[in-house]
């Protein structure tokens, strides 16, 4: 009776040790078939990633189109495709020739030493407060400039190498972007089968309510879309008009650094300080006090629209998509404006529909 006790025994642990070993070896080998998933999409990874927001971003306004072309997908998509290649690329065209064109005429002038800075007029100093003290050290920069850069060359140097860098790299990305448009237009030719594919693998993940919680990624990568870059890009767009019709000197640099400030969520009003002090120190105070208040309002205007259009139609206060966007910006750079976002909201329906089952 125990021999045969201890043959069952035997066997059972044989049983669970092969049990083991070929569970062992099945994960082994999904993790394997992951890894080099990975290691082969990674160059590609995030064009694939900004293909999907992108398609996610376009895709009410596909809908649109695909019903006015009457259900055609790939006419749709194409269309569609080539309109956001065009507003993408000839404004890029321009603004990096105006920045190279910029850049080289600066490192010009600083070789040749015919850099300066025009002196201020002699209004500057009968402004209250600051008027002498900025007359005075405006003054003697623009006399002895020469003399103030000579300590500063290296950094000057090393800036400049690193802008043509930037400028550089700023091309690359308007060329990868442009290859997230062209995939996103294929992921919206074949919505159907990706918007299924979505649902199932949120139900997979979070049960029953999985739709619910794809719906509020959908939305909130579409408000973080419009609330942040939408705004940003407007109001980088009517600051620049400004700058450039007033105009003032190397305008492509500024509208760069505005496009740069309202996406990192900086306020353009810190941008606006030395801009109107130019403007009272070069014009005349008519149009200057007009433009003043231009730059001023545009400069302003995404206090208004973001808390309009960040929290449009969600469940999720506008305080938690503002902070995801925020927060994942500065942890994950450009892409953790919308992961930082996603993430927040659902961690925050997360614990509303716990907290709503306790109280039950």
């Amino acid at each position: 009776m125990t021999s045969k006790g201890n043959s069952l025994k035997n066997q059972n642990n044989k049983q669970y040790v092969n049990i083991a070993i070929d569970l062992i070896l099945k994960v082994g080998a999904l993790f394997l078939v992951v890894f080099l998933c990975f290691k082969i999409l990674k160059p590609f990874l995030g064009m694939l990633l900004w293909g999907l927001i992108i398609a996610i971003i376009l895709f009410p306004i596909f809908q649109r189109l695909r019903v006015w072309l009457g259900k055609r997908n790939k006419l749709s998509s194409i269309l569609l495709t080539l309109v956001a290649l065009s507003i993408l690329i000839l404004p890029s065209i321009w603004l990096v020739n105006q920045l190279v064109d910029g850049v080289k005429f600066l490192a010009g002038n600083i070789q040749a030493g015919d850099f300066h800075i025009p002196p201020p007029s002699e209004t500057v100093a009968g402004w209250p407060l600051i008027g002498e003290w900025l007359y005075e050290n405006w003054l003697q920069l623009s006399e002895n400039l020469e003399e103030s850069l000579k300590g500063f060359m290296p950094q000057i140097v090393s800036w400049g190498e690193k802008t043509l860098g930037t400028l550089a790299n700023t091309g690359l990305g308007v060329l990868q972007f442009a290859a997230s448009i062209i995939i996103a237009g294929i992921f919206l030719i074949f919505f159907e089968k990706g918007s299924e594919s979505g649902k199932q693998i949120f139900k997979k993940i979070i049960g029953e309510r999985g739709e619910e919680f794809l719906d509020i990624s959908l939305q909130t990568i579409r408000n973080v879309a419009t609330g942040v870059l939408g705004v940003a890009v407007i109001q980088t767009t009517l600051m620049g008009v400004g700058l450039i019709l007033v105009p003032i000197p190397l305008a492509a640099v500024w509208i760069v650094l505005i496009l740069v400030m309202t996406i990192a969520q900086l306020p353009v009003l810190l941008f606006n300080i030395p801009l109107i002090i130019y403007l009272f120190a070069f014009m005349d105070p008519l149009p200057a006090v007009l433009w003043t208040l231009y730059f001023l309002v545009m400069g302003m205007i995404d206090n208004v629209f973001k808390p309009l259009l960040m929290g449009k139609g969600m469940e999720v206060p506008m305080l938690v998509i503002f902070l995801g966007a925020l927060g994942g910006f500065m942890a994950f750079g450009f892409i953790g404006l919308f992961l930082g976002s996603i993430v927040l909201s659902l961690a925050y329906k997360l614990y509303s529909a716990w907290v709503a089952s306790e109280s039950a």
